[in-house]
């Protein structure tokens, strides 16, 4: 009698040689990221155009990830279409996670924003703030900040983090 594992076994050996592949490990030729799509090749040399970077067309961009070009992709079908979509990348460009009222976008550096407000944005009004700041002392007002110079290099520290 036959166990469970062999007749596992032997169906999905009969499936596999019908029906195409529903993973594929594939590395990245080409990526479009207004539209959304790649191009992969196989370890074959077989292409996949248009492969998805997000599941369903509707032009949302809540959650994408922007392969490296030559990097490798775990790309899988799309229900019983010849449709791909890519579900992890080894190296990410870049990636963007959007809701109604947020945007968080990660590459080279980092942008943020939520309710309208720009996290970069805040950051340099505070400097502007603290550049300006008066202080009253028993000899009277204070004129210059003594330590602008070190407030000045926060600054560029974080305008090279944020964007």
């Amino acid at each position: 009698m036959a166990t469970p594992e062999y007749i596992r076994e032997g169906l999905k050996q009969i499936a596999s040689s019908h029906a195409p592949a529903v993973s594929n490990i594939a590395q990245v030729k080409s990526v479009d990221e207004e539209k959304a799509i790649c191009v992969l090749t196989d370890e074959d040399g077989q292409e996949y155009l248009d492969v998805r970077l997000r599941p369903v067309l509707t032009g949302n961009k809540s959650f994408i990830q922007i392969p490296k070009v030559g990097s490798y992709v775990l790309a899988v079908r799309v229900e019983d279409d010849d449709d791909w979509m890519v579900m992890a990348c080894d190296v990410v460009e870049k990636f963007y996670w959007k809701t109604a009222t947020a945007n968080l976008e990660l590459s080279d550096k980092i942008h943020m924003e939520a309710n309208g407000k720009n996290f970069a944005k805040l950051v340099d009004e505070l400097f502007d703030a603290i550049k300006a700041m008066k202080f009253t002392t028993n000899y009277g007002p204070t004129i210059n900040l003594i330590n602008l110079a070190d407030f000045e290099t926060l600054r560029n520290e974080f305008k090279s983090l944020l964007k």
